[in-house]
């Protein structure tokens, strides 16, 4: 496991700083990649600033003090990626890690929201004689009526409601260049969604599509002063 990384290649989205210094903390392995995940660390220093210092980052990490998905981790390095949502426990305060077009940021939502959490399956298997779903943060689900695609929106960790990648459902861009627009589903093939968005139709790979919702989007994804 590597345990740093040189600021200078760090992505843009830790906002860790290129002249701080050398070296800064690398997510540890766990449910995201290591590319499109930000460590725990970083995430309340540089994204967050909730704090100064590193020591004092860690301080409240191990003091329990920030959950993420309703979880208390202790582990500075824990990665935190796409849909996970982060409590600050002594702020009372919520917040989302949603795309954008250089990765990833976070957005604080309503505490009502902190509860649910889209997670787009990504593959289906047999397991002991039923059937499991895996979903993008390495979750694993029996007896789910969901393909590959689908979405599921957790509540309290446990799978609901499903958003099934059809026609007409609202999907959001999670990686490349149009990450964080959102357009209803026109078709899908040979590896390709098209999509109508606001201002036109476009197309995108289907494994940086994830369904989103009917009508509107399950789940706040925009601070409330953005454009």
């Amino acid at each position: 496991m590597i345990r740093h990384t040189k600021r200078v290649v760090s992505p843009v989205f830790w906002k860790a700083g290129r002249k701080n210094a050398v070296w800064v903390t690398s997510p540890a392995p766990g449910p995201h990649p290591a590319d499109f995940s930000v460590p725990l660390q970083v995430l309340v220093r540089d994204v967050l600033g909730l704090v100064q210092t590193a020591r004092e980052a860690k301080a409240a990490i191990r003091a329990g003090h920030i959950s993420v998905d309703g979880v208390p981790r202790k582990e500075h390095k824990f990665p935190v990626g796409l849909m996970d949502v982060v409590a600050i426990a002594p702020l009372g305060k919520f917040y989302r890690v949603v795309p954008y077009p250089k990765g990833l940021r976070v957005i604080e939502i309503p505490k009502k929201e902190a509860a649910l959490k889209p997670v787009k399956v990504i593959s289906k298997q047999p397991f002991r004689g039923k059937l499991q779903v895996t979903t993008h943060d390495g979750r694993n689900f029996l007896d789910v009526d969901a393909r590959p695609g689908d979405t599921l929106l957790l509540k309290g960790g446990k799978p609901g409601k499903v958003l099934k990648a059809e026609q007409g459902a609202l999907c959001l861009i999670i990686r490349g260049s149009r990450a964080g627009r959102m357009g209803k589903l026109l078709s899908s093939e040979k590896g390709l969604a098209r999509l109508e968005g606001n201002r036109d139709v476009f197309e995108a790979p289907l494994d940086y599509v994830m369904v989103i919702g009917g009508k509107e989007p399950v789940v706040t994804l925009y601070e409330e002063s953005s454009d």
